[in-house]
């Protein structure tokens, strides 16, 4: 974690304390540690500093030339530019031309500016744009994100993690454009090692008492040349300075990238867990790693070691954290991924409400989410579910109907063709609706908020109440989608049991979605809980069957529609 007060305390200004201005030199010292740090200045101009990078050939800087870096001009405004040059006797000519070529030093002879601070002269009235090298960015695979203030990448977990981060400092220290940049030391010499470059720092700390400073009258003078930082520093009575460059080599090199690579390619030093899993190839229950060289393939018979197929069994709550967190998990009826990061191929729900999932699939995801799922495993209470022994083992299409899945198919080709009755919903929506499968109250709930979010909802009153119209017949203000479809399958010629009868399990649904996820009081909430076990075994059982005859009513209006 970037220590923001320490830099602020090196920065200044601090005019009361006199040691802080008599010692400018610590803020070359506090920029060589940074260097070392886990996160790397790139840019920062707070109170009495200012430090710029650029990222220059290592060629040019072996051995390094410290007299010509401290003399360079650096520019953070300088920018790529198309110049036109005319006179002298030459023809005229257009060119591109690059921020660096004005640095003035031929050791930065093909360097990488990596922050670009911008005005839009007359346009922009606040502090000025800070812009980053797209080369980097786009290398470094990352992204801006406004609610970070950075630029992120996902890591394997599907988790954000902010690479370069842009931190305005104007308001906190009342500096018009105070900026720090800093960059994802690890990354930066990724970047580094791979084109072959070194991350030269200019910086500048000038240190005196706003007001009462009338300039430099012969301070004492010293000069610094050592182990990648030069510098010259000055100090007199109540005022210092020292102002210089830095060199920070990569760490990493190709080679060491190539074979960090291979070693995550081959899935080398990776660890696996342990599974209580039903061995159905030894016929027997046995706790048993999901270690690639644990397994057999399904076609090695002569192996006595356990199947890659091997089902591992789970408490229900196992699928909660992917339900909770749709944005950074999708949730297929079948499968499980992570936002940019791993991916379960299979998964499925025995008849004891247990999820289950192949030893050789758990394989493959990282060791921390192998381990959550090893939180939830148990021995089995069931065989695996009737549709993944059609779908795995036999190849064949599952026979077990999905009311859930025909119900999304069917949405999902409503928000294709856009009838005029119709909000589209969005896969990001329909991703959400899910069966519950554990005891929880709560995920029942939240099944049917999402299932009726997905059906309900979906109805455009203002198109239901112009076919009423357009029918000749009359409507009341206050009345909403399902009682206008009512209306409009009556205007179609439907008898009235018939048109309730059909919209029966959609009233049922926003009925029960508004009592348990709304303000009823609990006892009614209880009530209901207790008739769905009632009717229906369980929480999950009644779900379903409501879920299946939703489907069948959904279907018939769309058809009358």
């Amino acid at each position: 974690m970037f220590d923001l007060d320490e830099l602020l305390k090196v920065a200044g200004p601090n005019p009361g304390d006199n040691h802080w201005l008599r010692d400018a030199k610590s803020g070359a010292q506090y920029l060589k540690r940074n260097s070392a740090s886990d996160e790397v200045i790139l840019f920062a101009n707070p109170g009495q500093m200012i430090a710029f990078t650029v990222l220059a050939p290592q060629s040019r800087l072996t051995p390094p030339d410290g007299d010509a870096l401290q003399n360079a001009r650096f520019d953070p405004t300088g920018h790529w530019a198309l110049e036109h040059v005319s006179g002298g006797g030459e023809p005229d000519r257009m060119y591109l031309s690059s921020p660096v070529d004005s640095y003035g030093c031929s050791a930065l002879d093909g360097a990488e500016q990596l922050v670009f601070r911008r005005d839009f002269t007359g346009v922009d009235k606040g502090a000025m744009r800070t812009e980053l090298s797209q080369q980097l960015v786009q290398a470094l695979d990352l992204y801006w994100l406004d609610e970070e203030a950075a630029y992120c990448k996902l890591d394997e977990h599907g988790d954000i993690q902010p690479i370069i981060r842009l931190r305005d400092l104007s308001e906190a220290l009342g500096q018009n454009s105070a900026t720090l940049v800093t960059i994802d030391a690890e990354q930066l010499h990724r970047y580094m090692a791979v084109t072959d470059t070194a991350l030269v720092t200019k910086f500048d700390f000038t240190r005196y008492p706003s007001g009462s400073f009338f300039g430099w009258h012969d301070p004492e003078r010293s000069e610094t040349n050592d182990n990648d930082l030069f510098y010259h520093a000055g100090v007199q009575n109540n005022a210092s300075f020292a102002n210089g460059a830095m060199i920070l080599r990569p760490v990493l090199t190709k080679e060491m990238l190539i074979a960090q690579a291979n070693r995550q390619w081959n899935d080398e030093g990776k660890e696996y867990a342990t599974f209580k899993a039903q061995d159905w190839k030894n016929n027997q229950l046995a706790e048993i790693s999901c270690a690639p060289w644990a397994l057999a393939s399904y076609f090695d018979k002569d192996s006595d070691l356990p199947f890659q197929v091997t089902p591992a069994f789970f408490r229900p709550e196992v699928l909660q954290k992917y339900k909770a967190d749709p944005e950074k998990y999708r949730l297929e009826h079948r499968s499980i991924s992570a936002r940019g990061g791993w991916y379960l191929k299979s998964y499925d729900v025995n008849e004891a409400g247990q999820v289950h999932a192949y030893l050789y699939d758990l394989a493959k995801l990282p060791y921390s989410e192998q381990l959550y799922w090893q939180s939830f495993n148990e021995w089995p209470k069931a065989p695996i579910s009737e549709r993944a022994y059609q779908t795995d083992f036999e190849g064949s299409f599952s026979s077990i109907p999905d009311p859930l899945v025909d119900l999304k198919h069917e949405v999902a080709k409503l928000d294709e063709i856009k009838p005029d009755y119709w909000d589209a919903r969005g896969r990001d929506l329909a991703d959400t609706v899910h069966y519950p499968i554990s005891a929880s109250t709560e995920e029942w709930a939240n099944s049917l908020l999402a299932l009726d979010q997905l059906v309900v909802e979906g109805f455009v009153v203002k198109a239901l109440r112009q076919r009423l119209k357009s029918a000749g017949r009359e409507f009341e203000k206050a009345w909403q989608s399902l009682k206008l479809l009512q209306e409009v399958l009556l205007a179609g010629g439907l008898d009235e049991d018939e048109a309730k009868e059909i919209l029966e399990p959609l009233r049922l649904l926003h009925h029960l979605r508004s009592k348990t996820k709304g303000h009823a009081a609990n006892t009614e909430k209880q009530a209901l809980i207790k008739q769905a076990k009632k009717d229906h075994g369980s929480l999950p059982a009644h779900f379903r069957w409501l879920a299946s005859s939703v489907q069948v009513s959904f279907d018939r209006i769309i058809e009358l529609l």
